[in-house]
């Protein structure tokens, strides 16, 4: 073979070539450098982020308890049982398995069939559930033996992220905590209204995942644990408001009552000790419960007080300097106001000698009376008191709802209009307002916010927050609050409240007996019987008011209804609280010692 010559032409085209390739493998250094050590992290995270998913991990809600750390309210992690119809469609007896999942669930079979004849690929079958039930579930999920299919193919165990609450006293304060949905938000009550402390900070999970979002053994993970939701503690004490939860359902039942209420108070602090409204409900029906029933009515519905609020009168009067104890007022069977005529109360109780002084007037309930110390102390007057109590305005407690009552400024008033506010009439009060004016008299004048809220913890019992008891304001003198002492005192010694007295703890408190408004008038026939007091009257330690709507067994007065139950409540609040009994001396009488 003859040898190739070599071509002189060809040398440009070698070097060309050489320093391109040159030039291409320096571009591949200059890339791979790069890639390698420049972009390493920012690529690094590019490829995780297209195989590392993010679990959230919810936080477990916190808890509910009473002032003395009972448990109210609680949560739980529990599991929920799902399903795939398609899959579902393929067990050999379908009918069959509908059947099981409807009695082990306790969920209608027509229902089951129906859910699982749907063409999706995820169903609910039923959310939170017990551990024995899906323990049961997941048995037969599994292959009954060689060859043999599983007899609940395409059901599966879920656990939820969220738990499930759990109310261990039953309906006892169910005004006051509320309740959660499904997914543990809370919906109403102290649940709602602090439902960002209760449900904690959530947490997640980054980890290395295939495409059916399982996490990979031994790959990538980061966990930021889920911090728990506080623990709140209330002022409630779970003992007393037994006590007046059952108190009340006596006596809805036995005066045939459309309903009742009652707040107990600390007289000293303002603390809710008991709140409860009659009827009731249960947590686990709250969806098919009617809104009305549902409300705490103790703070969202206003009504006309009555005579209970003759203890805003007298003490608005000798406070003001208007009136003085010994002073006697026209108190007649009745009296002419810009035309109207004022009575007192069909009771049977006159004045005999038609002039009485302010503690009588009070002791019993004389509307005439009530109305010429009105008179005489002036509109202005009156009013600025009734503000000062507390009327007119939220109290400011830490549950949803809560209403201001009506209270008409008082240049829209007219004598007759002044009037029948003194006893309790025109006006519209909540019961927890009335109770908290009934507090100021006992705490020798000052007015303390009712707290319901002692403290938050931690989910290791540390406080986290310490909500301290709150003045409002003075309202009346420490010397205005003794006289009103002695009114209030005699009303249950000699007047219409006789039956709210308690053996070794003397109560002072007012009866009220009030016609129902509806449609703009009276309702004929219809009543609010209630009495508002405080025990013990010489170092008061609660303050209560009892409500009884429409009672229908004969009887309407709130001396004869409502007193009882305060006398019922206060007894047995005096023992658990731990207060001493008064030791009244002996005296002689004509019948020897006693």
């Amino acid at each position: 073979m003859a040898r190739q010559k070599w071509n002189p032409r060809m040398k440009p085209r070698i070097v060309v070539v050489f320093y391109a390739m040159f030039l291409f493998v320096g571009y591949l250094a200059y890339n791979l450098v790069s890639v390698q050590a420049q972009q390493r992290e920012k690529l690094k995270g590019i490829a995780l982020q297209q195989h590392v998913g993010v679990l959230a991990l919810p936080a477990l809600r916190g808890t509910i308890t009473d002032r003395n750390r009972q448990v109210l309210a609680a949560s739980l992690t529990m599991p929920s049982v799902a399903g795939n119809p398609r899959e579902f469609r393929k067990v050999k007896d379908f009918t069959a398995g509908c059947l099981f999942l409807s009695k082990t669930l306790g969920v209608p079979e027509n229902e089951v069939r129906q859910m699982m004849a749907g063409k999706g690929t995820f169903v609910w079958l039923a959310r939170k559930v017990p551990q024995d039930v899906a323990d049961l579930i997941e048995r037969e999920t599994k292959p009954a033996g060689k060859g043999k299919p599983a007899r609940l193919a395409g059901v599966f165990i879920l656990r939820e992220p969220t738990g499930k609450r759990f109310y261990p006293k039953g309906r006892l304060g169910v005004h006051i905590l509320g309740y959660t949905g499904i997914d543990d938000n809370g919906l109403d009550g102290i649940e709602a209204v602090l439902d960002p402390t209760l449900k904690g900070k959530p947490g997640r999970l980054e980890a290395e995942m295939d495409r059916d979002g399982r996490v990979i053994p031994g790959g990538y993970s980061k966990r930021v644990p889920a911090e728990p939701g506080h623990t709140v503690v209330l002022t409630i004490d779970e003992s007393i408001q037994y006590v007046v939860e059952r108190e009340l359902a006596k006596v809805v039942r036995q005066q045939k009552a459309k309903g009742a209420i009652a707040v107990v108070l600390d007289a000293r602090t303002g603390d809710v000790l008991a709140m409860a409204n009659k009827p009731d409900y249960s947590t686990r029906d709250f969806s098919s419960v009617p809104a009305g029933l549902r409300k705490c009515r103790a703070i969202t519905d206003s009504y006309e007080p009555g005579s209970t609020f003759k203890i805003v009168l007298a003490a608005a009067a000798l406070d003001s300097g208007k009136v003085t104890m010994g002073e006697q007022f026209f108190c007649g069977n009745s009296i002419v106001i810009d035309g109207w005529t004022v009575h007192n109360a069909d009771d049977g109780a006159s004045s005999a000698a038609g002039s009485e002084t302010l503690k009588e007037i009070i002791t019993w309930s004389f509307n005439v009376g009530t109305s010429s110390v009105a008179l005489k102390m002036g509109k202005r007057t009156y009013f600025d008191y009734i503000c000062k109590f507390g009327f007119g305005e939220v109290t400011g407690i830490a549950l949803p709802g809560e209403t201001e009552g009506i209270v008409q400024p008082f240049n829209d008033w007219a004598n007759i209009t002044l009037a029948t506010n003194s006893f309790g009439q025109g006006i519209t009060v909540t019961p927890l307002q009335l109770a908290s004016a009934c507090q100021a008299i006992a705490n020798k004048g000052v007015m303390m916010k009712p707290r319901l809220v002692k403290e938050i913890l931690s989910a290791d019992g540390k406080v986290v927050r310490s909500i301290p008891p709150a003045v409002r304001r003075r309202v009346v003198s420490e010397a205005t609050s003794y006289q009103m002492r002695e009114i209030l005192r005699n009303v249950v010694e000699k007047g219409t409240g006789k039956k709210a007295e308690v053996a070794g703890f003397p109560v002072a408190g007012k009866t009220g007996t009030a016609q129902v408004v509806e449609g703009g008038g009276y309702a004929g026939g219809r009543y609010v019987a209630s009495f508002v007091g405080y025990a013990p009257a010489h170092d008061p330690r609660i303050v209560a008011i009892v409500k009884v709507e429409e009672p229908g067994a004969g009887v309407i007065w709130g001396g004869a209804v409502a007193a009882p139950v305060f006398h019922a409540i206060a007894k047995e609040t005096m023992w658990r609280l731990g207060v001493q009994p008064v030791m009244l001396h002996a005296t002689k009488t004509d019948a020897g010692e006693e």
